[in-house]
């Protein structure tokens, strides 16, 4: 009896330190970082997924990440920073999905083992881009559970800027790569200036949210300048290569400005330009319209035609 009394207290022992042990752990818990904590509760295994995001005319962007899974184990996915609303998760038939949200920053979520292959997790970031001076912008952080995300921009925007520097997307979206980026676009004007050199017309497209004018072309210097009246305003220009081809430099009052030519055909070049200040904009080539241009009617017919298509 002695013996049978000393092992039920022996467990009874055990079983109140290990009880202590837990209220000893979860009173630590508290204390701990937040995003500390949601590692902690991070137990998913690791996912396949991808990250579509779709951007409305008013800031909102309208997030999916597709997940495939092997439905017998959980997962833990990290949704996009910001103040998430209209959060679902289902299968592929629109049925609803078991998942718990993990509270941390940004907030987690793990989809509970079930028979499937693949899980939307759907939700919408209301205004995430911010609007300002025409121009919408989003320092965007991709989470640390993907590489990469594709962005979709409203109807009418057919190019951006990610990093500052213009990106060409025509009626596609564009996929980023990396862990931060920041996309700015804007509902720019379209003015079409008519180049006039000997007895021919190139119209030339300016694509910006700034005035631009007094434009004077100089055969000789294979050259092309404007006026625009706005710091650290996107200017794109569409340039028709037989004006003005090959190689391109640019400078803003005599000052070197970053040139970046990021799309042609075989008739244009998309020229993209961000002065820090207004003033005079010379851009500079290494090829000009020759002296005796017996192509040139041919040129000037495709360039109307090449600016009334891709006028942004």
């Amino acid at each position: 009896m002695k013996i049978i009394y000393e092992i039920k207290h022996m467990k009874q022992i055990q079983t109140i330190a290990y009880l202590g042990f837990v209220i000893m752990l979860f009173s630590i818990v508290p204390l701990l970082p937040t995003d500390a904590f949601g590692q902690q509760l991070k137990m998913g295994n690791n996912v396949d997924e991808e990250i579509k995001v779709m951007i409305d005319e008013n800031g909102t962007a309208h997030v999916t990440h597709i997940v495939q899974e092997n439905g017998n184990t959980q997962v833990s996915i990290e949704t996009i920073r910001g103040n998430i609303t209209n959060l679902s998760v289902t299968d592929l038939a629109n049925n609803l999905v078991q998942y718990m949200t993990i509270q941390q920053n940004p907030l987690g979520i793990m989809i509970l083992p079930n028979a499937r292959n693949m899980t939307l997790i759907k939700y919408d970031l209301p205004k995430i881009v911010s609007f300002n001076d025409g121009v919408w912008k989003w320092d965007y952080s991709t989470p640390s559970d993907t590489i990469s995300t594709d962005f979709f921009f409203p109807r009418g925007i057919e190019q951006i800027w990610a990093n500052d520097r213009p990106v060409y997307i025509g009626k596609n979206g564009i996929m980023e790569h990396g862990d931060y980026v920041k996309l700015e676009y804007g509902i720019e004007k379209t003015i079409i200036q008519n180049i006039q050199w000997e007895n021919y017309t190139f119209p030339v497209a300016i694509n910006s949210l700034s005035n631009v004018g007094n434009f004077t072309f100089n055969q000789s210097s294979m050259s092309l300048q404007f006026q625009t009246d706005k710091a650290n305003s996107f200017v794109t220009v569409i340039m028709p290569k037989s004006l003005l081809g090959a190689r391109y430099a640019s400078h803003i009052n005599g000052n070197h400005l970053l040139t970046t030519v990021f799309h042609d055909n075989d008739t244009h070049a998309w020229i993209g330009l961000r002065p820090s200040t207004n003033g005079t904009i010379l851009i500079t080539g290494s090829t000009a319209i020759p002296e005796f241009p017996l192509f040139v009617p041919l040129v000037i017919a495709i360039s109307i035609v090449v600016i009334l298509r891709f006028r942004i």
